[in-house]
C-alpha cells in the first residue's frame, strides 16, 4: 500500500533558495511543474505573504532561474512562470520520478521547502532519505500515514497523543527521579485515565526506541 510522506526539505541549492531568502515574509506555493525540449524544466507557483518587489528582484538574481514572468495576479497574490536552470540547482524531482513517487503539494519559504508526496512504499521513503542526504540536502520527515488513515506519524513514528502524552510528562516532571507527579496527575493533564496515559507513554517509547536506536530510518 502506499503512504504519503510529508517532509521538509533544507539546502541553499534548491530551486528558488535564493529568490526566497531574498524576500524572507514570501511564501510560495507550487501550481505545476513541467519538463520541455529544451531541458530547462519550468514551474509555475503562486506567491503570497511579502514584498513581491524584493522576490522579483531575487528571481533575477538567483542562479536556478533562467527567467521569470508573472502570468496572473488574484486577491493580493501572484501567479509566477519561471523557467529553471538545472546546471545551478540540486534536482529533487527525478529522485521522485527514480522512486515512484508522486508530489502533491508543494510550498517553499525562506526556511526551506515543505513537501506532501505519495511513495509506493516505506522502503521508497527511507531511500528518498538517503538521496537527499548524499546530495547535502536535509530531509526531516513530519508526517508519514496510509490514505484515510486518521492517526498520523510524526518524524518518530509517533501519534499525535504518544507525542503529546511524552512532551507532557517531561514538562510537568513524570521522568523526575523522584516524580514530581503521579500517573494518575498525569492522567488529569491529558485529561484521560492513569492507565490510559500509561498506556501511551510505553507505546510512545517503545516508538521511539525503535525508530531511533534500533533503525536507520
Amino acid at each position: 500500500m502506499s503512504l504519503i510522506a510529508e517532509f521538509s526539505l533544507r539546502s541553499s541549492e534548491l530551486v528558488l533558495s535564493a529568490a526566497l531568502d531574498a524576500a524572507p515574509d514570501v511564501t510560495v506555493e507550487l501550481e505545476q511543474q513541467m519538463a520541455t525540449e529544451f531541458d530547462a524544466p519550468v514551474v509555475l507557483f503562486w506567491a503570497f505573504g511579502g514584498d513581491f518587489d524584493r522576490l522579483e528582484t531575487g528571481l533575477e538574481r538567483d542562479a536556478s532561474v533562467r527567467e521569470s514572468t508573472v502570468i496572473e495576479e488574484f486577491g493580493g497574490r501572484k501567479l509566477f512562470r519561471v523557467r529553471l536552470d538545472t546546471d545551478n540547482l540540486c534536482p529533487i524531482y527525478p529522485l521522485y520520478q527514480r522512486l515512484g513517487a508522486s508530489p502533491m503539494a508543494a510550498t517553499g519559504t525562506a526556511n526551506g521547502w515543505e513537501r506532501r508526496v505519495r511513495f509506493p512504499d516505506r522502503d521508497s521513503v527511507v531511500e528518498m532519505r538517503r538521496l537527499c542526504t548524499e546530495r547535502d540536502v536535509t530531509f526531516r520527515l513530519r508526517r508519514l500515514y496510509t490514505p484515510g488513515d486518521t492517526e498520523l506519524e510524526d518524524e518518530f513514528g509517533l501519534s499525535s497523543e504518544q507525542r503529546d502524552a511524552l512532551t507532557t510528562a517531561e514538562r510537568v516532571g513524570y521522568f523526575e527521579v523522584p516524580r514530581d507527579v503521579a500517573l494518575d496527575e498525569l492522567g488529569e493533564e491529558l485529561d484521560v485515565s492513569g492507565q490510559s496515559a500509561s498506556e501511551r507513554l510505553r507505546r510512545g517509547i517503545s516508538k521511539l526506541v525503535s525508530n531511533t536506536l534500533l533503525s536507520d530510518f
